[in-house]
């Protein structure tokens, strides 16, 4: 079952990172929403990028739930801001408000990374272990959906309203 939930697990190991290092680009955003300043949104984007990095390299049964937590808090904070109709800053200076799709997914990726801490991570080594194609296969699938998660959260929201209004 771990061998499952893997490449779930590295999406959300690497999306963590994503959000983490377009924090340490842009902080402004999330510094506003926090209502904290910039500097301590570097500070835990920092962190976010060590998390997911750990989990990527180095995955362990703690690391997962770690992530399990963090994403479990991004879904409580999406709610909130959703409610106040309020942008986040995700993945650095997005302005567009947090959506239900904010909170599906953030929900979703936590459900994964603590179904992984029950059974057992897996992470890199485990990927670079397989044949070459198909490391090379997976590896490409979950590039591939890390960036469609991220556009769950920043650009389907966009549209979707975009279409209501019309």
């Amino acid at each position: 079952m771990s061998t499952a939930l893997a490449p779930a697990f590295l999406v959300a190991s690497l999306l963590l990172c994503v959000a983490g290092l377009g924090k340490l680009r842009a902080p402004a955003g999330a510094a506003a929403a926090l209502q904290v300043g910039p500097w301590l949104v570097r500070v835990l984007a920092a962190g976010e990028v060590a998390l997911g990095a750990a989990c990527v390299l180095h995955p362990t049964r703690g690391l997962a739930l770690a992530l399990a937590v963090v994403f479990g808090l991004f879904a409580t904070v999406a709610v909130i801001y959703k409610r106040r109709r309020v942008a986040c800053g995700c993945f650095g200076d997005d302005d567009l408000p947090v959506s239900q799709a904010h909170v599906i997914a953030s929900e979703l990726l936590g459900t994964l990374a603590l179904a992984s801490a029950v059974v057992g991570p897996r992470g890199l080594g485990w990927a670079l272990g397989l044949a070459a194609p198909q490391a090379v296969v997976l590896l490409a699938g979950v590039a591939g959906a890390v960036y469609a998660v991220v556009l769950v959260y920043t650009v389907v929201p966009r549209a979707w309203g975009a279409w209501e209004r019309a």
